[in-house]
């Protein structure tokens, strides 16, 4: 596993910093090309100090051919440029491999779990994320562990498809299946993972033709509620 860690100093309007950061150059980030996983901070703390950095973002890709491949990419390249839209600071970036230890079965579905809850906080937010998981049940945990380690922590992380392009098939999947409450979650989900409302209207009229119109009518009732909701309509 090859990781990168972006470090910002503080910028000049920490305000604009963390709406642009979050609103527009995480989600673009998210569409690099064979990233497996990534998270950020505010939160960061110095010792005996105050710390110099005002956020840290952390990515993980398969080595790191792939990670310079990514850099290389076209969205790469928009990523690296975007930059000096907020960071006025500028941005330092610390490349390492991360070697993992022979792990037991359990290691190995700790991990999946681990990894499958970043994705979800990713999409759908930590607070909800983290409130899936606190508020199980002892009848419905077992789904919920199932859920993130096998559905997000095996499958999603897999960096042949990017997060945009399994949310896409996940839309186009759901609306075939009638599934509205979960579509109306995969909506917000392929929002953070970059894909435009317009992409998201492609994906429901194509699924429609396959899925048939009812489908197709009620997909776009569901998506447009999703997307009032996040000021997107």
């Amino acid at each position: 596993m090859h990781k990168v860690l972006a470090l910002y100093p503080a910028p000049k309007d920490p305000a604009h910093f963390k709406k642009y950061y979050e609103g527009t150059h995480l989600p673009l980030a998210q569409q690099m090309p064979g990233l497996i996983s990534s998270r950020h901070s505010f939160a960061i703390e110095g010792v005996g100090a105050p710390s110099p950095y005002f956020c840290i973002w952390e990515g993980a890709f398969a080595d790191a051919a792939a990670m310079g491949a990514a850099m290389e990419s076209p969205i790469g390249q928009k990523v690296a440029a975007d930059v000096a839209n907020y960071a006025t600071g500028g941005v330092t970036l610390l490349h390492f491999d991360e070697q993992m230890p022979p792990q037991s079965t359990n290691g190995a579905k700790a991990d999946a779990f681990n990894a499958g809850m970043q994705i979800r906080r990713d999409m759908f937010g930590p607070a909800n994320s983290d409130k899936v998981i606190e508020s199980a049940t002892d009848f419905n945990r077992t789904l919920q562990e199932l859920v993130t380690s096998y559905c997000f922590g095996e499958v999603w992380v897999r960096p042949q498809l990017d997060r945009r392009t399994r949310s896409m098939l996940t839309m186009a999947l759901l609306v075939a299946l009638n599934r509205p409450n979960q579509l109306k979650g995969h909506v917000r989900g392929a929002v953070k993972n970059g894909v435009t409302k317009d992409e998201i209207r492609e994906v429901l009229l194509h699924a429609m033709i396959y899925a048939g119109v009812p489908a197709g009518v009620d997909s776009f009732n569901h998506a447009t509620d999703v997307l009032k909701e996040m000021g997107l309509e």
